[in-house]
């Protein structure tokens, strides 16, 4: 009896040592999340003086520690001044350098000409706006295509780099 007792229990025994060598964490590591601020309804306005040049307004913002830079999800900017209104699925803030990232979908309501790409940089200081993607740029009597753009919105004036096709309606 006392023989079948000392199987059992180090069978027992054997299978627990098994189970316990065997297990794993698949490797995954957690860190903590209090390096990393996130908020909602995130919402930046760039004056010059008292005129409000431009505004960025956001979903959900990131703000990752040590960087000087904003996560941001589903942006929109507004530039006043010349009536440009973008929005964009996702992108990246840089606060010391004011620019801009921004990732598809990218629409831009200019005057009520509309243009799309898939990603685009705007740069605050110069206020310049430019993507190396395909474009289309969209009007009530016109609809240009092309690959890669640079505009200035200070003189509003639109460059497109590559393959540019035109159609302009009367």
């Amino acid at each position: 009896m006392r023989s079948k007792f000392f199987v059992v229990l180090l069978t027992i025994l054997a299978v627990g040592i098994l189970i316990v060598l065997s297990y794993r964490e698949n490797g995954i590591k957690t860190y903590p999340s209090y390096k990393t601020s996130s908020m909602r309804g995130f919402h930046l306005t760039h004056k010059d003086g008292n005129k409000i040049k431009w505004e960025l307004i956001s979903e959900n913002a990131t703000f990752p520690e040590g960087n000087r830079e904003v996560i941001l999800k589903d942006l929109t900017m507004k530039i006043h001044e010349y009536k440009i209104a973008l929005t964009g699925g996702s992108g990246t803030y840089n606060i010391q350098d004011k620019n801009l990232i921004i990732n598809r979908p990218i629409k831009i309501d200019i005057d009520g000409n509309k243009l799309t790409t898939d990603s685009l940089m705007w740069n605050g200081d110069k206020e310049l706006i430019s993507t190396k993607d395909a474009i289309k740029f969209e009007g009530k009597n016109f609809i240009i295509e092309g690959i890669g753009l640079i505009a200035k919105t200070e003189n509003q004036q639109i460059k497109i780099l590559e393959n540019v096709k035109g159609i302009f309606y009367r």
